[in-house]
């Protein structure tokens, strides 16, 4: 027996980030986008998730996707959607799921590059799904964390930078101390007084020390934190919609 997996509506808009509202024309076009899906429309359902993607960037909503171009019997189109889910890292079900589903229009593909007829494509790209039906696929990565890594990359490389500056100051000062007590040295000054001079460099120098090595970390970790979040960002951001002439990308931009 055939079945027609479920599409999300409202896990396909996870792409939002933590904490910020769902837009509304974001919300109002996947729920059209499903309305036309159950009925069988499927071009103007992915015209609909497209519009909704660009809006609010979701793994999920590239999975409506590619159902939707392969119930539509769009074999090309509908791997290349399931392949851009599966690089988004979902959840091992929802992997499995989509997997199945690529492997079905590869073999779609192929045929078709052999020239060998298919009398009803539609009906035999709607396979019958894994032994668990998800119905609605959970997607348990955590809403925009390139984001989330990337406040955290900055925090840290701020944090890193005041304290090797602050290290710069103990350093200097610590110099400065041990210039000091060679001058005092070499006028001859009481050992009580080199002996404070000397203490007050070796503590400059040890603060120096630590909050170089501190900030350095600091500084390195937030840095790479940082580029892992845009590039984590960038994942979700960009919407590549295929056409017949080649392909339409959009970039959603996140305020």
């Amino acid at each position: 027996m055939s079945i027609r997996v479920s599409i999300i509506v409202l896990v396909a808009l996870t792409g939002v980030a933590a904490g910020e509202p769902i837009p509304a024309k974001a919300r109002d076009l996947a729920q059209q986008g499903r309305a036309f899906h159950d009925k069988g429309d499927y071009a103007r359902a992915i015209a609909a998730f497209k519009e909704a993607y660009v809006i609010a960037p979701s793994p999920a909503l590239l999975f409506n996707l590619a159902q939707a171009y392969r119930l539509q019997g769009n074999c090309d189109d509908a791997a290349l959607m399931y392949r851009r889910y599966i690089g988004t890292y979902p959840s091992q079900d929802g992997r499995m799921l989509a997997e199945g589903h690529l492997a079905t229009v590869d073999r779609c593909i192929s045929k078709r590059s052999m020239n060998i007829p298919m009398d009803n494509t539609a009906a035999y790209l709607n396979v019958t799904a894994p032994p668990k039906d998800l119905g609605i696929v959970d997607d348990p990565v955590e809403p925009h964390a390139g984001r989330l890594k990337k406040r955290v990359g900055m925090g840290l490389a701020i944090g890193g930078g005041a304290a090797l500056v602050a290290a710069t100051y103990f350093g200097v000062r610590a110099h400065n101390a041990a210039q000091e007590v060679e001058a005092l040295s070499a006028r001859g000054a009481k050992a009580k007084d080199i002996q404070a001079v000397d203490e007050r460099g070796q503590n400059s120098a040890a603060y120096a020390k630590v909050l170089g090595v501190t900030g350095a970390v600091a500084a390195t970790t937030g840095i790479a934190l940082y580029v892992l979040g845009v590039r984590d960002e960038r994942a979700t951001a960009f919407a590549i919609a295929p056409t017949k002439t080649g392909g339409e990308v959009s970039y959603a931009w996140q305020f």
